[in-house]
Order: C-alpha cells, then sequence, then structure tokens
C-alpha cells in the first residue's frame, strides 16, 4: 500500500506516512497490514512476487516515472523537480537517469505531464516489465577466452545447467556495483558487538538485446575456466574492461544510499568443509543484511530502459 499523498510505501508502525507526515486512513492501514502479513507468510522468490501480484489486484499498475538529465538544463530539473539548482546539478553528475517516483497516475497523469511541460524528457517502465528484470540469471562459471566467451548459467533453480555464449553485439548494457554487507545479531549481546561489517562485494549485471532477464556474476560464485588472473574478483573486472568497449557501463548505484535488507550469507555452502560438527551455540541468531535487493531494482529498470525505451522519443 502507498501513502495517498507522496505514493512512498506505508509504515505499520504509524498512523502517519514516514516519508511525507500525512494522515493515513484506517482503511489503507488495515490493507497494508494484510499485505504485509501474506509477504511475511512466502517462503520464496517465485512466491513473493505471486503474492505482490494477488496483493495488488485492485490497486491501479505501477509506472516507474524516469527523467533524463542530459536532456535538459539544470533550472529545468529544479524547477520541474522541486529541487534545489545544487542538487539538480548532482543529479546531472550522478547519473544520466533518475527515477524520480513509483507512481500509480494513469498515463500523461499530472506528474508526468508536468514534467514534460517544462521541457524534461520522461521515459516509463511498467512496473511488470521491472519484475522481470529484477530476477537475474546467475552465472555459474565462465569461460572468457573462449571466442566467443561461453557461460554456463542456471535459468532455473531446480533446472540443470545450461551452456550458453556470450557475444558483444548481444550487449545492450553492463550495471557493477559494490555490494554493502553486514552481520546484524537478533538479540543484543553484551559480550560481543551487535553488527560486524563484512568485507564489501561486487556484483555485475549483463543486460542482453531481446532478453528480459540479465546475466549476474557474482565474483564470489562465478567460477573462470582456463588460465587468468589470481582472483575471479580480478578476472571479473578485467572481463568488465573488455565488454565495456561493446555497451555501456553504468556505475551510477555507487552514489545510491545503501538500504539493508535480509540477504543471503556469502559464507553458505562451504559448511560441509568443517572438519567436525560445531557445538550449538547459545549466542542469539545471526542475520546477514545486504543492499543486493536495492540493486537489482536499479539494475531492473535502468536495463528496461536501455533496452526497450533508448530510441524512443
Amino acid at each position: 500500500m502507498l501513502c495517498p499523498a507522496c505514493a512512498r510505501p506505508i509504515a505499520m508502525a504509524r498512523a502517519n506516512c514516514l516519508y511525507c507526515g500525512a494522515a493515513l486512513s484506517a482503511e489503507g492501514l488495515e490493507a497494508a497490514a494484510l499485505a504485509a502479513q501474506r509477504i511475511l507468510q512466502t517462503r520464496s522468490l517465485a512466491n513473493l512476487e505471486a503474492v505482490a501480484k494477488s496483493a495488488g489486484r485492485d490497486e491501479p499498475p505501477r509506472r516507474y516515472v524516469v527523467i533524463d538529465t542530459a536532456a535538459a538544463g539544470v533550472e529545468a530539473i529544479a524547477e520541474a523537480c522541486g529541487v534545489s539548482a545544487w542538487e539538480a546539478r548532482q543529479w546531472q553528475a550522478a547519473s544520466r537517469y533518475r527515477l524520480v517516483r513509483v507512481s500509480t497516475e494513469p498515463a500523461d497523469g499530472p506528474l508526468e505531464s508536468g514534467l514534460r511541460a517544462r521541457g524534461l524528457r520522461v521515459l516509463i517502465v511498467p512496473d511488470e516489465t521491472v519484475t522481470r528484470f529484477r530476477n537475474p540469471i546467475p552465472l555459474e562459471s565462465i569461460d572468457p577466452f573462449a571466442l566467443p566467451a561461453q557461460c554456463t548459467v542456471r535459468e532455473d533453480a531446480e533446472a540443470p545447467p545450461a551452456r550458453k555464449a556470450l557475444r558483444e553485439q548481444d550487449l545492450a548494457l553492463i550495471v557493477s556495483a559494490s555490494i554493502k554487507r553486514e552481520r546484524v545479531k537478533d538479540q543484543t549481546s553484551r559480550r560481543t558487538p551487535v553488527d560486524t561489517r563484512l568485507e564489501d562485494a561486487w556484483l555485475v549485471h549483463l543486460h542482453l538485446k531481446g532478453e528480459a532477464r540479465p546475466w549476474e556474476i557474482d565474483p564470489r560464485r562465478t567460477a573462470y575456466e582456463g588460465a587468468g588472473l589470481a582472483s575471479a574478483y580480478m578476472q571479473t573486472l578485467e572481463l568488465v574492461r573488455r565488454l565495456q568497449a561493446f555497451a555501456p557501463h553504468d556505475e551510477a548505484f555507487k552514489n545510491v544510499v545503501p538500504a539493508l535488507s535480509p540477504g543471503a550469507d556469502p559464507l553458505i555452502g562451504f559448511e560441509s568443509f568443517a572438519s567436525a560438527p560445531q557445538k550449538k551455540s547459545k549466542e542469539p541468531k545471526v542475520v546477514v543484511l545486504d543492499n543486493v535487493a536495492q540493486f537489482r531494482e536499479y539494475s531492473a529498470w535502468r536495463g528496461a530502459i536501455e533496452i526497450t525505451q533508448r530510441d524512443m522519443p
């Protein structure tokens, strides 16, 4: 559920919008509580997507409203978006495309028409498109020395892996970002710190022409075949440097303030190498928080623009 004043998600613990302070109706709070309860009962990403769709049947479709900061002057952006000239200049320096709002307004509504009236180039990405792009295909291994490069992909976790070629001419966009991770205890412990910073990771998304899901390279989980540099990180960096000669490389996510949420432990899968079973610890359970979901959201609408709408007026 969204706040009727600013269109941001309703915070469940209060009767006012967490972002703008607008009063929320009892009906809106009740609907948001029911939606949250259904979401908390899901156990997989597929179920979560199904719940989100069923929960929003009575809601108008969402639209990602994006502006092209390179197609207008600082003054026009500042006036249209209600920000200072300094902030508009920061928008232009940070990224060509800026997500203004996830809106439920119909096409050519007040927000969209108002931005266009002030000379801004507006791009609209439907929510269903972002949903498809948000679910990347993990690359299990890469042979970067083959011509073209050969990749082992697993489109479905329960399906066998498949071998596919990575052709430079098929690339539409490369999106990369540093991922922040923290370990957080469920309960405060006096003997050990509550939060422990983990080593930052790195993710790379390869958006391909005609494909609705990007390929995701995670140097922690993607293996490189054949001889090469010492680490998977260095080999990924070398691969990205080679591929960015054929497609744009977007690194603007580094300018986004990290929003951490429960994520996967990067050490999962290595427990089997333990020499002996460990005794059950009485310490509180440790949860890994990261901004992977935030990065995949950014990559989704950014890739959709590059593939489906870049040549549109």
